[in-house]
């Protein structure tokens, strides 16, 4: 079985990959996808492997270093080896999808496929397990416009017609919430271990922080402790141009979430 993890980014996926990487056996390649793999150094599988899962032998490495890993075959037949590794040394494979590339896409392509293209790329017969980790659109949008080369492109409106995609392709994917996830690691992570068919282990919370074989935001890198981020503000124009999205009222209503300044706050789901 591969076992697969979808986010947008810029919404916890790093830390539940940090949690997921420490428990028995598991085996994770972080934000991979055919689409990103040319992107950056560390979100090729070949560098994720070689400096941290030692999955695969020499003559793998040396095969995949030949092959154009974003061609669609090439990357499938990668894939099918990992699995193949990682069955053979009793490890537990887990793609975290990088699934921003398939819907947000901007700066890196203009015109996102906006579809779960990973699964074209994966090795036919071989059973996935998969769950989604979300979060409220707005801090969702805040969290990845931390990063200027998103900031400067990304308007709400984009976002949240991205987001509404995601949702859309995820069918019956589980869903879990970034918020609920902070506020009870240990409930979360195990029904989450329970729809991934992974060993759930309590010690995680003890462990995750020293987990750095990952990619993402490592702004909190140096907490040890799970918790809720501080709030933040944003001005009332983006706040409008949020509520004027059409997609991001059928965002609030797919996933229950709050639209921050409408209901009295009354956690974080409601805070900005």
């Amino acid at each position: 079985m591969i076992h697969i993890i979808h986010t947008l980014g810029g919404c916890g996926g790093t830390l539940l990959s940090r949690c997921i990487g420490v428990l028995p056996g598991v085996a994770l390649l972080s934000e991979i996808n055919p689409d990103s793999v040319k992107l950056f150094s560390h979100f090729d599988p070949l560098y994720q492997d070689k400096t941290w899962l030692h999955l695969l032998v020499a003559t793998d490495t040396e095969r995949f270093a030949r092959m154009d890993l974003g061609n669609t075959e090439s990357f499938r037949e990668l894939m099918g080896t990992f699995h193949v590794r990682a069955n053979a040394s009793g490890r537990h494979l887990v793609l975290r999808d990088y699934n921003f590339v398939d819907f947000v896409g901007v700066p890196y392509t203009a015109n996102p496929p906006k579809r779960l293209i990973l699964y074209t790329a994966l090795p036919a017969g071989v059973p996935t397990q998969a769950v989604a980790f979300i979060r409220h659109p707005v801090d969702q949008w805040s969290s990845l416009c931390k990063h200027e080369h998103v900031r400067t492109v990304l308007t709400p409106a984009a976002f949240c017609e991205a987001y509404a995609a995601f949702l859309d392709e995820l069918g019956g994917i589980p869903a879990y919430k970034y918020e609920d996830f902070v506020r009870r690691p240990g409930t979360e992570l195990q029904a989450i271990c329970s729809d991934l068919a992974l060993p759930f282990d309590p010690l995680f919370a003890e462990r995750f922080h020293a987990f750095d074989y990952v990619t993402g935001d490592f702004t909190r890198h140096h907490e040890k402790a799970i918790s809720p981020p501080q709030e933040r503000s944003l001005s009332a124009s983006i706040l409008d141009d949020f509520r004027s999205s059409a997609a991001y009222r059928r965002i609030l209503r797919a996933t229950d979430y709050a639209d921050p300044g409408v209901l009295e706050p009354s956690g974080f789901d409601a805070a900005i």
